[in-house]
């Protein structure tokens, strides 16, 4: 008969065996564990180590052709794009916020290849055609109705700018050769068409192109700074021949969407062969790759060269802000006006690094 001691016993006696069980089971398994765990850590450290070894090797790779980069733009740029330009007069249409100093840079190579720099004319949020107040004054200055739909004052106070400077912009005879030009015009009267010779006077559009951007100065909506340090802008204009480059991109305090971009399309439909440049601010590769926020390159010319009614009418250049974009728009530069189309530069976008064509 079994009484209550002996039920007791095996209770406890079973309850202790699970108990031996349990804690034989989990030390076998701790220990199995922990050796799975210290060989994955192992083999992390082992990669790890390999991956900072290759990345210390990147780094110095890229801090050396970062040292070569700089050197290049300081030393060898300017004596390879001497005489590369014939005298070319070549003016900037930039926005305030980019990098300043990759503005200039460009414009003293373009000095160095021979052409006439004839100043940067900034525009800032002074120009903002978003603030209904900048809109009327800007309107005010270059003779638009300020009553019309915001959108078609914005469209017309582009076009007082972009078709005056696309008179200049154009390449032509001397006005000597020039002075003698005329047009043709048929007139019907009755049965018999009368022709009738009339002279061509473009004196007005020439003086517009010159005053246009001299008028804006003057109601200090814009900046025009000269190509000599220290020196005002003459605002001076050729009579034809005119080089433009517009230059916009990171920090820009225009919106391009407002300005820029309408301001590119307008010169490229009426005048072939403007150069659209994008400036990001300069770093260094390491900055590039190490740093939050930093802009993919063609963030500023893509919106162009998406453009299926202007994108083969404009050079666009994703790259101005380093010594091998400079060298492409001096290479185009150099192009003009044979050939007034190209996508240049680093972004996936461009369609090689230089113009082919290059003297």
């Amino acid at each position: 008969m079994i009484n209550l001691r002996f039920h007791i016993v095996s209770i406890v006696a079973v309850f202790l065996a699970l108990a031996i069980g349990l804690l034989t089971g989990v030390a076998l398994l701790d220990r199995a564990t922990v050796d799975v765990l210290k060989a994955s850590q192992e083999r992390l450290d082992s990669r790890n180590a390999t991956l900072r070894a290759r990345n210390d090797v990147l780094r110095s790779s890229v801090d050396e052709r970062g040292d070569a980069n700089v050197e290049f733009g300081e030393v060898a740029l300017s004596p390879l794009v001497a005489g590369q330009l014939d005298e070319d007069p070549v003016i900037i249409l930039a926005t305030r916020g980019i990098d300043e100093v990759a503005v200039r840079a460009l414009q003293s190579t373009i000095r160095d290849a021979g052409a006439s720099p004839l100043g940067v004319v900034w525009f800032d949020e002074r120009f903002d055609l978003g603030d209904s107040a900048a809109l009327s004054r800007v309107a005010e200055v270059v003779d638009v109705d300020p009553d019309q739909r915001e959108s078609a004052v914005r469209s017309d106070i582009v076009e007082s700018i972009a078709g005056p400077l696309s008179v200049v912009a154009e390449s032509r005879p001397s006005r000597e050769s020039d002075a003698n030009a005329s047009t043709t015009t048929t007139t019907a009267i009755g049965p018999d068409p009368t022709t009738t010779t009339t002279p061509v006077d473009e004196s007005d559009d020439v003086d517009a192109a010159r005053s246009v951007l001299s008028e804006l100065v003057d109601a200090d909506l814009v900046d025009w700074e000269s190509p000599t340090d220290g020196e005002p802008g003459s605002r001076l204009l050729p009579e034809s021949g005119l080089r433009i480059i517009v230059l916009s991109g990171e920090g820009a305090s225009v919106r391009a969407s407002r300005f820029v971009y309408p301001l590119a399309r307008a010169l490229a439909a009426q005048r072939p062969g403007v150069i659209v440049g994008e400036v990001r601010n300069i770093r260094t590769d390491l900055e590039v790759v190490d740093e939050e926020g930093v802009p993919q390159r063609g963030a500023f010319v893509d919106e162009l060269r998406d453009d299926g009614d202007v994108a083969e009418q404009m050079i666009t250049v994703d790259n101005v802000d380093e010594p091998f974009g400079v060298l492409a728009v001096i290479f185009a530069l150099a192009d003009l006006p044979a050939s007034t189309s190209g996508r240049y530069g680093m972004a996936e976008s461009a369609d090689r690094v230089f113009p082919d064509g290059q003297r």
